[in-house]
């Protein structure tokens, strides 16, 4: 199974120019399951519909907060038709919501979601990990893929709490930092902040990545200046079967 994850940055700068870069780069990659975040919906109207029209995936849209005349959350786009999948809210005390979209694709379980951001909450992120691990825990009999903008950096408390419970498809596959916000793209050098590696693919013991690699990282070009596909980076990994523990 080849998964790929994307925080999209919503309506951020420039949507309809950005969305055919987002669209290209997944026909290059060709995933099986793409989580995807920050996705706007206004009635009809959903960015992932519009990144997987003709492209061959079904789009399941998970709300997470809603605003004066549209929603945003996350998204799972999937070759097969998702089976089953429920809308879970992730402890948010006193911030804005957030949510999990828990769907099942065949004999695996994916989650994707998106951590609250703000640098002071991680008190708030180590609730939010915990809540993904006991659900992750709750599909054990099945291949979990967890696909998400997890916030946090991989030294941090959280995050270090969840990869000893989960498998970090970068560090079973992965080369280098793996930086997936940093100034190397000019979207995100405008937040002031240092190059982390916050987006990840998880998996359970059932499942360990052979390759991972950033995605989503070749700008287009406008006159006057480069255009990412988003102000992050993304994350692609083939995953196989995990061999039995010895």
């Amino acid at each position: 199974m080849r998964a790929a994850t994307l925080n999209i940055w919503g309506r951020g700068s420039a949507w309809r120019r950005r969305l055919p870069l987002i669209r290209a780069e997944l026909v290059r990659l060709a995933p099986d399951v793409v989580g995807l975040q920050e996705v706007w919906r206004r009635g009809s109207r959903c960015q992932a519909e519009q990144i997987a029209d003709d492209l061959g995936y079904h789009v399941t849209y998970a709300r997470a907060v809603a605003r004066a005349g549209f929603s945003q959350g996350n998204a799972l786009l999937t070759r097969v038709p998702v089976e089953r999948y429920e809308v879970l809210a992730l402890p948010t005390p006193g911030v804005e919501p957030r949510s999990v979209l828990c769907a099942e694709v065949g004999s695996t379980t994916v989650l994707v979601t998106h951590l609250t951001w703000e640098w002071e909450h991680a008190h708030i992120r180590h609730q939010q990990v915990r809540f993904l691990a006991e659900l992750a825990d709750r599909h054990a009999d099945r291949g979990v893929v967890i696909s998400a903008d997890l916030n946090a950096a991989p030294d941090t408390e959280e995050i270090r709490w969840l990869t000893s419970r989960m498998r970090d498809a970068w560090a079973d596959g992965g080369q280098g930092p793996g930086h997936t916000f940093t100034p190397d793209n000019a979207f995100a050098r405008r937040a002031r902040e240092p190059a982390r590696r916050i987006d990840f693919v998880l998996t359970n013991g059932r499942l360990r990545a052979a390759r991972a690699e950033l995605a989503f990282t070749a700008p287009g070009r406008t006159r006057r200046r480069p255009l990412w596909p988003s102000d992050h980076f993304g994350v692609v990994c083939d995953l196989t079967p995990a061999p039995p523990p010895s």
